[in-house]
C-alpha cells in the first residue's frame, strides 16, 4: 500500500526533528566530554591531570594558552576526523576503565602501546601557527625553520615533550615507588 503525501510529508517531519534531536545529542555529549574535568574524573587519568596542572599549558602561565585535553590528544585537522578519533578514544578509554583495575602506564610509555594515545602535530599547530616570527632566540627560529621546510624528521613533542605534562614519567614512577 502506496504512501499518500501527508504520510510522507508526516515521515519527513520526524526524520528531520529526528536528525536534529539526534545532532543536539550529540553537540551535547561532545561538549560535556571535551573539559578537562571529564577527564580527569577517572582515576586512571589522575596523574596526567595532576602533572598537567602543573604545567605551562596547564597554568597558563606567561601568556601561554590554557590547553584542554582534547586539544592536544585528539587531531584537529578536520571535525569529522576530530569526533571519529574521539569516539574510538572515548570507548577504548572507557572500556579500559571498567575492565582493568590497574593500568601499567609505563609499560604502555616504554612500549607505546597503540591506544596510548600521544599529541598530535595538529593539536600544536592549530595554536603555535607562526613558529618562525621576528623576535624569537636564534635557536629556536633555526629549529623551527627546518621543521616547517620539512628538514627534520622531528615533531613538536621530540623537543618540546615536558610542556604537556612535565616529567610525566617521572611523576608515575613516584606514585609507583619505584
Amino acid at each position: 500500500m502506496p504512501f499518500n503525501k501527508g504520510g510522507i510529508r508526516i515521515i519527513i517531519v520526524l526524520v528531520f526533528f529526528g536528525a536534529l534531536l539526534l545532532s543536539f545529542v550529540v553537540a551535547s555529549v561532545v561538549r560535556s566530554t571535551n573539559t578537562v574535568n571529564f577527564c580527569a574524573s577517572c582515576h586512571e587519568m589522575r596523574v596526567f591531570y595532576e602533572t598537567w596542572n602543573v604545567s605551562p599549558h596547564g597554568k597558563a602561565e606567561k601568556g601561554v594558552i590554557k590547553a584542554k585535553c582534547a586539544d592536544c590528544h585528539l587531531p584537529q585537522k578536520d571535525v569529522l576526523t576530530y569526533l571519529t578519533a574521539k569516539a574510538f578514544y572515548g570507548v577504548n578509554d572507557i572500556g579500559a576503565h571498567f575492565v582493568k583495575k590497574k593500568v601499567d602506564w609505563i609499560a604502555k610509555w616504554e612500549g607505546r602501546e597503540e591506544h596510548v594515545h600521544e599529541a598530535y602535530e595538529s593539536g600544536c599547530k592549530k595554536c603555535h601557527k607562526d613558529l618562525t616570527a621576528p623576535g624569537i632566540p636564534i635557536k629556536a627560529f633555526l629549529a623551527h625553520r627546518a621543521y616547517e621546510l620539512g628538514e627534520t624528521r622531528k615533531t613538536c613533542i621530540s623537543c618540546h615533550k615536558h610542556v604537556g605534562h612535565g616529567d610525566l614519567v617521572y611523576a608515575i614512577r613516584s606514585r609507583m615507588k619505584i
